[in-house]
């Protein structure tokens, strides 16, 4: 169980920072999944992700962990993913199949369609990440993630006591 303290946090970032990386694709529903088994008293669980993967991979087991946790879901947004700049033909590779694509950059319409299919992507995570009931906090690597956090805090405490003061 969680315990409080400053050793027990120490404990904690040194098992984060000894887990072994593995590079490559993971199933982002089975890993949230593990939160569940075996089931343990009611706590706070935090899944930090880009959540690529298609929303129906990890919706459902986001929405059986709310069922017995609250749930932060912590979206890490790279702006270089939002927008295709214009710098010609850039040769991009296809993660799955390691199929290497060479792709106009120059063309308008193609970085519009990018940037539209983008915030299509986002839309549907954060619609997903509401339906689970998972609070959603976006972190983007361009800004100040330590302002973010202090701010959704205040929101979330806001909203908690609909502005009242203790």
């Amino acid at each position: 169980p969680a315990r409080s303290g400053r050793r027990e946090a120490h404990a904690l970032l040194r098992a984060v920072a000894h887990t072994p990386v593995r590079p490559g694709r993971s199933d982002l529903g089975a890993l949230i999944d593990l939160l569940n088994r075996p089931p343990r008293r009611r706590g706070l669980a935090v899944v930090i992700s880009d959540f690529l993967a298609a929303p129906q991979q990890w919706g459902r087991p986001l929405r059986k962990l709310r069922v017995r946790h609250d749930v932060l879901a912590i979206e890490v947004v790279d702006p270089r993913e939002l927008e295709l700049p214009d710098v010609g033909v850039l040769p991009v590779v296809d993660p799955e199949t390691g199929e290497l694509h060479e792709v106009q950059t120059a063309d308008p319409r193609l970085r519009r369609r990018y940037a539209e299919a983008a915030a299509a992507q986002r839309e549907a995570i954060a619609t997903e990440l509401r339906a689970a009931g998972a609070g959603h906090l976006r972190l983007r690597t361009d800004r100040d993630w330590l302002l973010d956090m202090v701010r959704f805090v205040a929101a979330q405490r806001h909203a908690r006591t609909r502005g009242t003061t203790r």
